[in-house]
């Protein structure tokens, strides 16, 4: 009989992440569902507790916090046979002592990481954000009338807790004191009610997967919906730019170009939207996109970064 420790809040999570309870539970889920396998491994990025079974199947585990379950589970059924990209199929889900679990199909192909990114040639780096550009293209076009939307209420809360989170984070002195007439001046630049598409919320290389064609790396699938949502199409930016293509000027013109964006349309008040946006994220963290870039950039003001973040207008 399985023994969890009290777990009660975000903190407790934390404390118990890496526990082997969580091993014991994916081998009674497998037990459940009457799944063999030679291997039962644990990934090692993510929020949620995440099992690979052989190259098969994953189990994934999660955080009861914050409707991650709810949103993945909804979001995979949305979108199954309607995008560009290969996306999980639900095979079961369950309950573990009151967490909420998928079990769904693996996907083939290769991880990518930043440092091997930086490595292909730009021609290639080209080619591969115009086809994320086209599928994210793809995603927002769905008709997306039936997906639960709080965009607004979103927008509101984000705007209204950034500050505390950005001082938890560690952020510089310099930019904590320019935050307050940043929002106020631009908050106004991000729609709260114009046609909400549907969208991924986190579109970065560690959701994706890839493969090899014609030379050229090609993207063979896109998972993890636990972030998705309904909202204003330029949300699904945000991890592309501060977890991707960061700095790269060249790149992100393309990538913005493909997905539809006229050359007039990148200036200086899409720069500042997006950064507006970037505050909005569900997990921003101005310190750690400055480290990204740099280790220097942790005492940029707050100008600075986003220059240096979302660098097409230079």
């Amino acid at each position: 009989m399985l023994k969890f420790p009290n777990i009660n809040n975000k903190e407790d999570f934390d404390e118990h992440f890496q526990s082997q309870i969580w091993l014991v539970a994916a081998h009674e889920i497998c037990r459940r569902h009457r799944i063999s396998f030679a291997e039962l491994k644990r990934t090692e990025m993510g929020e949620h507790i995440v099992f690979l079974i052989d190259d098969s199947l994953v189990i994934k585990i999660y955080r009861p916090f914050r409707r991650c379950f709810e949103r993945e589970k909804k979001a995979l059924e949305f979108v199954a046979g309607r995008i560009n990209f290969k996306v999980p199929e639900i095979v079961q889900t369950g309950e573990i002592e009151n967490f909420r679990y998928i079990l769904m199909t693996q996907l083939s192909g290769a991880a990518m990481t930043r440092a091997a990114w930086l490595t292909l040639p730009t021609d290639e780096q080209l080619k591969f954000v115009a086809e994320l550009a086209a599928g994210l293209k793809s995603i927002h076009s769905l008709d997306a009338g039936s997906v639960e939307s709080d965009w607004s209420e979103f927008v509101e809360e984000r705007a209204d807790t950034f500050i505390e989170r950005q001082i938890a984070h560690g952020v510089n002195s310099k930019i904590i004191k320019s935050l307050p007439a940043f929002l106020d001046a631009n908050l106004k630049l991000v729609p709260k009610n114009s046609p909400a598409v549907f969208l991924h919320g986190d579109v970065h290389f560690g959701n994706l997967r890839f493969r090899q064609s014609g030379g050229d790396w090609r993207i063979s699938g896109l998972f993890d919906f636990a972030d998705s949502r309904r909202g204003f199409h330029e949300y699904d930016f945000l991890a592309v730019g501060v977890l991707m293509i960061q700095g790269q000027a060249e790149v992100q013109r393309e990538f913005f170009k493909s997905y539809g964006y006229a050359e007039n349309l990148l200036d200086e008040s899409f720069r500042r939207r997006l950064m507006m946006l970037t505050m909005l994220y569900e997990t921003s963290d101005l310190r750690r996109y400055a480290l990204r870039l740099k280790p220097e950039a942790v005492d940029f003001s707050l100008e600075q970064l986003e220059r240096a973040i979302w660098s097409f207008t230079e």
